[in-house]
């Protein structure tokens, strides 16, 4: 094509030269290796087994290939390991949507890239993969220690980029320093940044297969379900009070009812399109204002429709009240979120009474229908039937355990009633359920959270899973009435919380939940205060770091803005104003702090200066590049009479500025003013 313009006499400009270029030094690719190393190890916290010992094999290809010196494998290798990685992650996911196969997919991809890596252009694409994989951490956790991680992996790689950009061998210190540095200097935009850019409501959807939390509550209750959940200390959701905070014994956090029971196993009941609308006048009596008790609730990231409220709710912000009082809302939340919420310790919005006889499966045996007939013999009235049944779970050799054994399957009420007598919450709450349907009382099982453990240091509620808790309601004088029959077995179960039982468990189960071990508990010694002090200041922390930055959102956002006094449906607008406003300012300040600088000056350089500027007279002048020697000679030149007093300033002044320091440095000065003030040019 070119000697063919050629020949019509067209000349093309000349092509472009290949810039000069360098191999990465050894040492580099070897730190450059072990970033990728950490990243694929963390990786099998996430990924599928069979990925992570992919990534693992194809960087351990790598690192041999490095260490004999050598840089890539052949092509094809390369080819089928490509295509095996994209087959894997297909049949391990079933596709690419979702959090682990995009994630596993930067993992494979940074792995291959740096196997296949042998010139310098290589090596920067493989770190511009680890700073996405790097702030794809944040879709799994944005705790302070993440952020610390990240920000400590980021400025590893960014050293990297600096040692590979550098010809010369050089120590990682320097590097590092500068990668902390460009770090500092954008920090102040990145803050700028996050509080003024506006916040857009919704969800995009970017990752619509999102992992479920099996921590949640699940919609059925078997017996043994909530007992596992004692052991699991993560994180349910925290609640900040306004004013009064209700006593432990009153912290009864209700998620889900359920009403049907299939051999002492209970589960939720769907609403159907009839409940939402018989549930619609119940709704429209929520009222936030109308609740003694008003708070706040920062919830964890969640699958679960249904959401946590203190029995009895009297208002909420988010969620739709169905008619057994539990909330429900439009679709689950991939992140964390908030909501307002109030409650009365008794009921003050009424519920339609239940219709029909109470169903229930289970059947009971002979004994069990003699101990009924006693009951019917001496109540008058159903809280009659009440107390008799609550009396029985206290009255006999019933025991609260955190494992509890298994029941006969032919009939799991019976075994539990009348042989093992030993439970959980929700082998209590089942029974006694199932013992007031068999009397045509109408009741029902609530699974939710009870207690919490309260920081004293931030003023809030921390709710975690283990405190998931089941209890009972009967409909006694027109309402529903709580009645939690833990309580009769456990009571330090309801007023202390599962840190009481958690930490007075042992292997023998619990061990001395009266006397002095309990004592020793509610009173711990020293080291047991400090211990439990600087859990509550780190746990202070984290809710702070969660409440203002990782939930910071468009509701956030504006009351930040009104308490500034920028209110309005034109908040968007003003956000970017002060967005552009503040961000101009900042650009302002790193200009001028680049720009040159004026250097103040000594006394004997003013001195000298006064000396040098009576020249002017007869046009001598010092240039920039002449040396005080230098102008001396030319000055001698210019007036020959005052060649002793030109070369003892000069002397002196050169001795000030450029000899060694002295003690008599001072005197110097003195004498070069003395000098320079008799100097007169004739």
């Amino acid at each position: 094509m070119i000697k063919l313009l050629e020949r019509f006499g067209l000349s093309l400009p000349p092509l472009p030269s290949t810039p000069p270029t360098h191999s990465p030094h050894h040492a580099t690719l070897l730190q450059l290796a072990f970033i990728i190393g950490i990243a694929v190890l963390m990786h099998f916290q996430i990924a599928d087994p069979a990925i992570g010992l992919f990534a693992v094999a194809v960087y351990a290809l790598k690192v041999g290939l490095l260490i004999r010196g050598r840089t890539a494998p052949p092509r094809l290798l390369m080819m089928a390991l490509t295509i095996f990685s994209l087959v894997l992650i297909v049949f391990l996911y079933g596709g690419w949507n979702g959090q682990r196969a995009g994630i596993s997919f930067l993992v494979l991809l940074v792995a291959l890239k740096f196997l296949e890596s042998r010139g310098l252009r290589d090596y920067f694409v493989v770190c511009l993969i680890l700073y996405f994989l790097a702030a794809s951490s944040f879709l799994f956790n944005s705790s302070i220690l993440s952020i610390g991680i990240v920000v400590l992996y980021t400025l590893a790689i960014t050293s990297i980029l600096f040692q590979l950009s550098d010809p010369t061998v050089q120590h990682w210190i320097k590097p590092f320093k500068s990668a902390a540095m460009i770090v500092l200097k954008a920090l102040p935009l990145a803050i700028l940044l996050f509080f003024l850019f506006p916040r857009i409501q919704g969800d995009f959807g970017f990752l619509p297969s999102q992992d479920e939390r099996t921590s949640e509550l699940g919609d059925s209750l078997v017996a043994g379900d909530l007992a596992s959940s004692a052991f699991n200390n993560a994180l349910a959701f925290r609640v900040e009070f306004e004013g009064n905070v209700p006593a432990p014994a009153d912290r009864y956090w209700r998620v889900k009812v359920m009403d049907v029971e299939e051999n002492f196993s209970w589960r939720v009941r769907s609403p159907s399109v009839q409940d939402f609308q018989r549930s619609k006048e119940m709704h429209s009596k929520l009222d936030l204002e109308s609740g003694r008790i008003k708070y706040q609730v920062l919830h964890e990231q969640s699958s679960d429709l249904f959401i946590p409220y203190l029995d009895y709710i009297s208002g909420a912000e988010l969620g739709r009240l169905l008619l057994d009082y539990s909330m429900v809302q439009r679709e689950p939340s991939a992140t964390s979120f908030t909501y307002f919420g109030s409650s009365n310790l008794n009921q003050a919005i009424p519920a339609p009474a239940p219709q029909g006889k109470p169903q229930v499966e289970s059947e009971p045996s002979a004994k069990l229908m003699a101990l009924l007939s006693e009951w019917r013999e001496q109540a008058q009235n159903d809280a009659d039937l009440v107390r008799l049944a609550y009396g029985y779970f206290q009255q006999n050799d019933f025991a609260y355990s955190l494992m509890p054994e298994g029941l006969r399957d032919d009939n799991k009420i019976e075994d539990f009633l009348l042989n093992t007598r030993v439970g959980y919450c929700e082998h209590y709450a089942s029974a006694f359920t199932i013992l007031m349907r068999w009397l045509n009382v109408p009741a029902r099982v609530v699974v939710g959270y009870q207690g919490g453990r309260f920081n004293r240091t931030g003023n809030f509620l921390e709710v975690r899973y283990s405190d998931a808790h089941a209890w009972s309601e009967v409909w006694i004088n027109g309402r529903w009435q709580r009645v939690d029959p833990t309580a009769a077995i456990s009571p330090e179960r309801i007023e202390y919380g599962m840190d009481a039982l958690m930490e007075l468990w042992d292997e023998d189960g619990l061990n001395g939940l009266g006397g002095g071990t309990l004592s020793e508990f509610l009173n711990p010694g020293t080291g047991t205060r400090m211990m439990r002090q600087l859990r509550e200041t780190w746990s202070n922390i984290s809710y702070q770091w969660n409440k203002w930055i990782v939930d910071y959102d468009f509701k956030t956002q504006k009351e930040l803005l009104s308490k500034f006094g920028f209110e309005g449906r034109n908040s968007a607008y003003v956000l970017i104003m002060l967005m552009f406003a503040a961000v101009s300012t900042l650009m302002l300040f790193y200009f001028w702090r680049l720009l040159p600088k004026r250097v103040p000056r000594s006394e004997a350089q003013r001195l000298y200066l006064r000396f040098i500027k009576q020249f002017d007279k007869v046009d001598i002048h010092k240039l920039p590049s002449e040396t005080p020697r230098e102008f001396a000679e030319k000055a001698i030149t210019a007036a020959p009479q005052e060649s002793a007093a030109i070369a003892q300033i000069t002397d002196i002044y050169e001795n000030i500025r450029y000899g060694e320091a002295s003690s008599n440095s001072n005197d110097q000065i003195q004498e070069l003013k003395r000098l320079v003030k008799q100097f007169t040019l004739r």
